[in-house]
């Protein structure tokens, strides 16, 4: 118990640290957001300063949390097979929320893969080089996707095994650093300014992610609630490509390495225990688009992929969460208001 504690005590202090890096990057790069200022090189980057943009998102998801062993695997999905996603981004700030829409057909068939409820919303703060991303989701319900090894006599179209009291809460954080300025992150990622030349650029970033694994299950059974802390480091590129001068391609990739801390607590199981387990962590993120970005409407498609894996300490077991997204997206400026303008100007 008193190793826990201090396991924890040290995660908490390399949180403060992240939340100081925060405000000091704020502090610093201030200036980028002035929109009388030139940006580094208008022939590559056109600015929408004055400009609010609101874009919708239908999010195509299939998001997994995997667990597997010598003589088991689990993948645990949620039921959700599409999302709404809202943003509102203005000059460097972007916000967006996420909603289930139950009328959609993939995500009404509950009677085969059960209910999902879910909540999910973050921010991100793009300066000239400095970006920054903070996020929450929380699910509730899981079912079995890949019942044929649980039960080899199972159909597709047939129920799958769920577990309705299963939870997901995470905490997500990345701060990194864009070495070229004639990318602009934002034209691709909130669309609050525009590529106008191809660029591309080495894009070193850290990441650090708090979850929770949480089997809430009534019942005289064994379940377990597993607190995760992940902190990784990568390395990668990221290049837009444009086509013409509002339509533009772009892809990324970035592989990452780092740690994981996971304190796992075991309920009516007195063997089993308490413990904490150490270990290595590898994850990677790709991201593919086609988009068009106009003075007054924008929108395009994009996917992405990630997954993340980690072993249970020395044993031979290990976890991973993977997700693939699909999203199509659309979206509308419109004037800021001059006391908005004035306001962030003054800041």
């Amino acid at each position: 118990m008193t190793k826990t504690k201090t396991t924890y005590s040290a995660l908490n202090r390399l949180f403060a640290g992240v939340i100081c890096l925060f405000f000091t990057m704020t502090h610093t790069h201030a200036q980028d957001t002035d929109s009388t200022k030139p940006i580094t090189d208008s022939g590559y980057v056109e600015k929408f300063n004055n400009w609010i943009n609101l874009k919708v998102a239908l999010v195509n998801t299939s998001e997994s949390y995997i667990a597997q062993g010598d003589n088991f695997k689990q993948v645990l999905k949620a039921n959700p097979s599409q999302i709404f996603r809202t943003y509102l981004n203005y000059r460097f700030i972007a916000f967006y929320v996420d909603y289930i829409p139950r009328f959609l057909p993939g995500n009404n068939d509950e009677a085969e893969k059960g209910r999902s409820k879910g909540l999910g919303f973050g921010t991100g703060l793009i300066f000239h080089n400095w970006f920054t991303d903070l996020g929450f989701s929380h699910t509730k319900g899981y079912y079995l996707e890949n019942m044929k090894d649980l039960n080899p006599a199972w159909q597709p179209g047939e129920p799958y095994f769920q577990v309705p009291d299963f939870h997901i809460t995470s905490y997500d954080a990345a701060v990194g650093y864009n070495t070229n300025p004639r990318l602009s992150l934002v034209a691709t990622s909130s669309q609050t300014s525009r590529q106008l030349k191809s660029a591309g650029a080495f894009i070193p970033r850290a990441t650090f992610r708090y979850f929770i694994t949480d089997n809430r299950t009534p019942g005289p059974g064994t379940t377990q609630k597993t607190n995760h802390f992940r902190a990784m480091l990568g390395a990668g590129y990221q290049h837009t490509f444009v086509i013409s001068r509002s339509v533009y391609a772009m892809g990324a990739f970035t592989p990452y390495f780092g740690y994981i801390v996971s304190s796992t607590k075991t309920r009516n199981s007195p063997q089993l225990g308490d413990f904490t387990n150490y270990g290595p962590a590898y994850q990677w993120d790709a991201k593919l688009g086609l988009g068009y970005n106009g003075h007054r409407f924008f929108g395009g498609a994009y996917l992405t992929a990630g997954s993340a894996k980690f072993s249970q300490g020395l044993t031979s077991a290990t976890q991973q969460d993977a997700a693939i997204f699909f999203q199509l997206f659309a979206g509308l400026r419109f004037k800021a208001p001059k006391f908005l303008d004035k306001a962030l100007d003054k800041l």
